[in-house]
């Protein structure tokens, strides 16, 4: 961990300070980097943008140093006294020691083994709550079919307890009518239902699947890529696809395992290119059963997701999670042939413990829930004591033009 030289443009905070501030989070070419975590002590947290922005809650009265980190590259102590509105955050690579992987007694498919293995050992087994934002956005070619935000409370069962589901309840939620000029249609006629639980059961470390179940293992081949440094450990890269030999639609992508306790600090992962011609459509949010009986046509063509977890007290959560799908749509009658993307994202925020005396006076979000707080307009300030993820300038600018009208 260092402190690195920041570029900034605007007043530094008080220790009385009570609102936030906002910035950018950039690569070692300048260019904005995503899902970059930032945490300010225990009390606030983000994560950068698809564009590097970032917009951090200061809690009146705190003076935490604010830690900028990334799987990969150094992690970054900032002092209170040095954060300002406008602060650009310049992030350095960690040196990659491929020669010493290299040399590993172990090869690929036993790291990933032994990672599986010490699940019991690196993650909480007992049920844990913890804070998160949530954000759901459905699109058919530009057009908007849903865009909704909430703030969540999380009940995770912990991963000694697969068979029990996760639950959720809603602390504050919103689901926009417009975007930009355009208000928010769904030509399906069916909302959006359920993804927040679909985001939380594809936590593979719970819910193995088609990558870490016992039976799909032997059909991916691993390859050891390298090495990285997460939170001051080695870690190896991972890089795993289907073997050429199998017939079905499974994944591509990259794990990031420690190296010391083979706990599973990130998976990214893709629809293989070997196994997309199996492909088949999976949109159990939108009833497709009976959106085909009325002449929907739909084709899978990607499907990703991303997994990131960070270590408290010798033990590793989760702090985001990010699903995203694609189909080619076709209907003769309704005149539509367009691409279906449907993003999602839960960012945590905060881990309470294992206490749940939070949620007594809160309903759990039912398995099918659709977000119904309707609102007409974007409101910068909506979330206020909630951490957030600031929204990309795409959507702002669109945002902006209705504010105009």
């Amino acid at each position: 961990m260092f402190l690195l030289f920041l570029i900034f443009s605007g007043p530094l905070l008080s220790a009385q300070t009570s609102g936030k501030i906002t910035g950018i989070v950039q690569d070692e070419d300048g260019k904005g980097f995503p899902d970059v975590s930032l945490r300010l002590g225990r009390e606030s947290a983000t994560m950068s943008n698809g564009e590097g922005g970032f917009s951090l809650r200061i809690p009146a009265g705190k003076e935490d140093t604010l830690k900028v980190a990334y799987i990969g590259y150094k992690t970054l102590l900032i002092p209170f006294f040095m954060l300002r509105e406008g602060m650009v955050i310049p992030m350095k690579p960690s040196i990659n020691q491929l020669e010493e992987v290299r040399i590993s007694i172990l090869n690929g498919e036993q790291i990933v083994r032994n990672a599986i293995q010490h699940i019991p050992d690196n993650y909480p087994l007992s049920p844990f709550e913890a804070n998160g934002f949530y954000r759901e956005v459905g699109k058919l070619d530009s057009s908007y079919l849903s865009f909704a935000e909430a703030g969540l409370l999380v009940f995770n069962q912990g991963y000694g307890h697969r068979k029990l589901k996760d639950q959720l309840s809603i602390l504050k939620e919103r689901n926009l009518k417009k975007v930009g000029v355009n208000a928010v249609k769904n030509p399906f006629g069916t909302a959006l239902k359920g993804v927040p639980y679909v985001v939380l059961n594809n936590d593979l470390l719970k819910h193995p699947g088609a990558i870490l179940g016992k039976d799909f293992i032997k059909k991916y081949d691993y390859t050891i890529a390298g090495s990285t440094i997460v939170e001051e450990e080695e870690a190896y890269l991972i890089n795993f696809d289907q073997k050429k030999a199998v017939n079905e639609a499974l994944y591509q992508g990259t794990m990031v395992i420690i190296k010391g306790s083979f706990a599973i600090a990130s998976v990214d992962f893709r629809l293989s290119e070997k196994g997309k011609v199996y492909a088949k459509p999976d949109i159990p949010l939108l009833q497709r059963p009976i959106l085909s009986l009325l002449g929907y046509h739909f084709e899978k063509k990607e499907e990703q997701l991303s997994l990131r977890y960070y270590k408290i007290n010798e033990k590793w959560y989760p702090y985001y999670y990010h699903i995203a799908t694609s189909h080619r749509v076709r209907a003769r009658k309704q005149k539509i042939n367009a691409e279906l993307s449907v993003s999602a994202e839960l960012f945590i925020s905060k881990v309470n413990g294992a206490n749940r005396s939070a949620t007594n006076a809160l309903k759990v979000m039912p398995a099918d829930y659709s977000f119904q707080h309707l609102v007409d307009d974007y409101q910068d300030d909506y979330w206020k004591t909630f951490d957030n993820i600031k929204p990309e300038q795409s959507l702002k600018r669109l945002i902006d033009q209705q504010a105009k009208l």
